[in-house]
């Protein structure tokens, strides 16, 4: 299979500087997926960047009852 790149565009999920070393919610390594993703983005002429987005108060914390 082919890929027409000029037709295409590069989703980035959620990368952030709170997932790499040092960061409020590091994870090993997690700044390895970076230089990657600038690879790959000079390769399309649209990239689409995300944000995961929650309130202060939020399952998604240990504060709010989290894991």
């Amino acid at each position: 299979m082919t890929m027409q790149l000029d037709r295409a565009a590069l989703i980035v999920g959620d990368v952030q500087n709170d997932f790499c070393p040092g960061g409020a919610l590091a994870v090993p390594e997690g700044d390895a997926v970076v230089p990657l993703v600038n690879r790959l983005a000079r390769r399309f002429q649209d990239v689409i960047l995300t944000q995961d987005w929650h309130p202060p108060e939020t399952p998604h914390f240990v504060e709010g009852g989290g894991t």
